[in-house]
């Protein structure tokens, strides 16, 4: 895709990807994270941004869930979008805008699978797209462990093509950021298998610049996993999970809680 952007002449590239996954389908996923913060950041008032403090979001109601009535997709949405918009320690603040219709996602307009090759909001929940769309960017079998996904880009200098560091903060640029999910797993309100508002807020924690932390294991005893810590932003799927614990809070707070002065 960076190479598709290179030759358009696009002042952006993709930098991260982030993959939610399943802990009970295919091959078993251990993790010991402790990056809390991605690499790279959003800058108030940057000029190619809008010019405003202001995190913009958007939902596209063109790829819609189709295992719950929209209406309530949609509010479990919002909801895991306020789990991060209320915590005390920042004002960010994260504004929903309209979608006007369009069915939003430049990587999957770049893939083949709808979209629009162009971005409006800050943050984009670009929907629910078919496990094809899974397997292509996870390989093969990616469309059976990958939940949901959150793309990160960043602004590179027209000239040189590296990132830039407007603030010189020593992270790069963000440009915007989209949220995928995948529509071959069942997905439900309140259920375990597969909570939206839970999967949902963990990537919008990606969208917040918030990486994957805590150890991840098995109990030799219960063949169970566990998990130090807890937190919403762990690496794999557990349980329903609709508020944010303590490194999630800690996390959250060591990026944004001097917004819009870090």
């Amino acid at each position: 895709m960076n190479d598709q952007f290179a030759v358009g002449g696009e002042n952006f590239r993709v930098e991260k990807v982030e993959f939610s996954t399943y802990d009970e389908i295919g091959p078993t996923v251990y993790a010991n994270d402790r990056q809390q913060q991605l690499g790279s950041h959003w800058v108030p008032y940057a000029p190619n941004r809008y010019g405003v403090r202001d995190i913009y979001w958007l939902i596209d109601q063109v790829d819609t869930c189709g295992d719950v009535p929209w209406p309530d997709a949609y509010a479990a949405i919002v909801m895991a979008v306020n789990m991060w918009n209320t915590v005390p320690c920042a004002d960010i603040p994260l504004v929903q805008i309209p979608d006007f219709g369009m069915d939003w996602g430049v990587v999957q307009c770049l893939l083949g699978f709808g979209g629009t090759c162009g971005w409006l909001a800050d943050l984009t929940h670009a929907g629910w797209l078919p496990g094809a769309f899974f397997d292509v960017i996870g390989g093969p079998g990616g469309s059976d462990v990958i939940l949901g996904v959150t793309y990160t880009f960043i602004w590179v200098d027209d000239i040189t093509g590296e990132p830039t560091d407007m603030d010189n903060n020593g992270k790069n640029d963000v440009a915007f950021r989209e949220i995928y999910e995948n529509d071959k797993f069942n997905w439900g309100i309140d259920i375990r298998y597969f909570d939206i508002e839970t999967v949902i807020a963990h990537e919008v924690g990606h969208g917040l610049s918030l990486g994957h932390f805590g150890k991840i294991f098995r109990d030799a005893g219960t063949d169970h996993l566990q998990f130090a810590p807890r937190a919403l932003m762990n690496a794999i799927y557990f349980d329903i999970l609709h508020e944010l614990l303590g490194t999630d809070n800690a996390s959250f707070c060591s990026i944004w809680s001097s917004w819009p002065n870090n």
